[in-house]
């Protein structure tokens, strides 16, 4: 190679292979500081696509784990308030069993039925009050229920329950729902007579687009329904009215909410003989769900609603309905001792998944630190060499200079 003074072309090489290495050295740099194997999409555009999508799947099984937790929780609630009334029914089988022998007189049977009826009405008090997060758990789905459905809100349509807590709501009152299928938006005004006459009472709008999780998927891929055979509540609680609809209601399909016979519903007394049923999620995807049906524990329910003691006759029914009363407690129990048992299982499997998808994205996404250490020591090696070596490289004009002065 010929010497030359105008294109030090050595220099060039030298400040090439400097710039080569101290990029690599950045990026070395970058990812021990960041800890994270892909710093930027061009390191590995594959497994960042993949890394995101086992981060997705971890949160969606974080939160599995907390619905796990929470799931046992409800149970324990409900197994709880179950126990208790175990405990009523105890007393109240030794008060029957008292009130059938003849050493008792019709006046101390009597202070014996008192306490017999007191007790069957803390078992409908314990059931009313064993809730969690507002929802009865024992005392019956809907102490109101619906009558007089109009034809655009019935169960053909896919509105297959209507809930009126009774704090709220009164009975001989009804509602009107109307439902905008171009916004989301569905309103449900109150009535103080049936058949939406009277005076108006209140209102309330759900927008069905800002529901978490998009249940009815109106807004990526549109299908406007439930998966099917979930059931989802529409809670309008500031004016006391749940709509629980399944995947045949289409929220395409427009009520107009102009006329009772099509879109009204009346408020009747109810019995409060309708379990609590509910479905938790505890895994990725929709189809992980394990359904929890509670059976309700009030006194009517369970058969002791109307038992007394003030008799032998009476007595002896009394004890038999309580042997019956016992045994579905105990059926009950036992249900929801399987059920928490089912649900150790899964957040165990929660607990596994979690731990393996994230192994499987640290190696995906995690830099290597002893490996990435010592390619940073390499590479800071060579731009010192390269520094230096550009450094000799430019003195290459200088020195030629020396054979013009001879």
């Amino acid at each position: 190679m010929p010497l030359t003074i105008n294109t030090n072309v050595i220099a060039m090489g030298a400040q090439r292979s400097l710039n080569a290495t101290s990029m690599k050295s950045n990026a070395a740099l970058a990812k021990l500081s960041s800890g994270s194997r892909i710093v930027t999409a061009k390191d590995d555009a594959a497994a960042l696509s993949i890394a995101n999508g086992l981060r997705l799947d971890l949160a969606a099984l974080r939160a599995a784990s907390t619905n796990v937790q929470q799931a046992s929780s409800v149970l324990q609630i409900a197994d709880g308030g179950f126990s208790q009334i175990g405990e009523v029914l105890t007393r109240m089988k030794t008060l029957a069993t008292n009130a059938q022998s003849d050493n008792l007189s019709a006046t101390e049977r009597g202070f014996l039925n008192t306490e017999f009826t007191n007790l069957r009405t803390e078992i409908t008090r314990i059931a009313g009050s064993t809730e969690f997060n507002g929802i009865e758990l024992l005392g019956g789905a809907a102490q109101h229920q619906s009558a007089n459905i109009g034809t655009l809100v019935g169960t053909a349509q896919g509105f297959v329950g209507f809930e009126f807590n009774p704090g709220v709501r009164a009975v001989g009152e009804s509602i009107r729902i109307a439902y905008n299928s171009a916004s989301g938006v569905m309103t449900v005004d109150v009535f103080s007579a049936a058949s939406g006459a009277g005076n108006a009472l209140g209102s309330q709008s759900i927008d069905i687009d800002t529901l978490s999780g998009d249940p009815f998927d109106r807004l990526v891929t549109p299908t406007n329904v439930l998966p099917t055979g979930q059931t989802y509540d529409l809670d309008f609680a500031a004016i006391g009215v749940k709509i629980k609809v399944n995947s045949t209601w289409n929220t395409a399909t427009a009520i107009a909410g102009a006329a009772f016979a099509n879109d009204g519903v009346n408020v009747v007394a109810g019995t409060g003989t309708a379990g609590v049923n509910l479905n938790f999620l505890v895994g990725v995807a929709t189809t992980d769900v394990i359904n929890v049906a509670i059976g309700v524990g009030t006194a009517a329910a369970l058969g002791v609603g109307a038992s007394q003691v003030d008799t032998v006759a009476n007595a002896q029914g009394a004890s038999t309905a309580i042997d019956v009363a016992m045994n579905t407690v105990n059926t009950q129990r036992a249900t929801l001792g399987a059920l928490m048992s089912r649900l150790d299982f899964a957040g165990a499997n929660v607990a596994v998944q979690v731990e393996n998808n994230e192994s499987a994205r640290s190696v995906l996404y995690d830099v290597d630190v002893s490996s990435e250490m010592t390619e940073f020591t390499s590479k800071q090696v060579l731009v010192q060499a390269g520094v230096s070596m550009l450094a000799q490289a430019n003195q290459q004009p200088s020195i030629l200079l020396r054979l013009l002065q001879q």
